[in-house]
């Protein structure tokens, strides 16, 4: 009886460990998404808008979920407080929170990239750096769609057999 509880949970647990990185896949996917949604936003608040950085990035923050939201409202908070001076800092330090563990090197360079850049220059080359950034991260969605695709449901079933392999081994 102690084995099939054993044998029982083990599966459960294996399984568990590869939906979770599935669903790592996914959140990715649906992060870029919303960032590029983001970007779009403010670049539309600041080019149409010339709404000034810490309000757009807090207008912005309005529209979008967790964790995402609290991004933008962390840095425009960061920005009133000290008048603008480090915006760089203060993207780089969100970016490196433990709420974007799923988005890869690659995503939070590009997006760290737009932070050096951001507030340093006239509204046309923002906007061109803004643009620059939602066309990598378009690519970096794509990416991780076909990605998901590929690996999401490899790792749902990788985590059962495998744990149906070390039942197997273990009785």
């Amino acid at each position: 009886m102690l084995k099939i509880i054993g044998a029982v949970v083990l599966i459960a647990a294996t399984t568990s460990y590869g939906f979770q990185k599935a669903q790592k896949l996914q959140q990715r996917t649906t992060a870029l998404r919303v960032f590029q949604n983001g970007l779009s936003m403010l670049q539309t608040e600041v080019s149409y808008g010339h709404t000034p950085l810490p309000e757009a990035l807090k207008n912005v923050a309005c529209a979008l979920p967790s964790p995402q939201k609290e991004f933008f409202i962390n840095i425009s908070a960061n920005l009133e407080k000290c008048d603008g001076f480090m915006l760089q800092r203060y993207w780089t330090e969100e970016l490196k929170k433990e709420a974007y563990h799923f988005l890869t090197v690659r995503d939070k360079d590009i997006l760290q990239t737009l932070g050096f850049s951001l507030g340093k220059s006239g509204i046309d080359e923002q906007m061109k750096h803004i643009s620059l950034t939602l066309n990598k991260l378009n690519a970096a969605e794509r990416e991780s769609e076909i990605e998901y695709k590929k690996n999401g449901k490899m790792w749902k079933y990788l985590g059962f057999f495998t744990g149906l392999a070390l039942v197997l081994v273990l009785l």
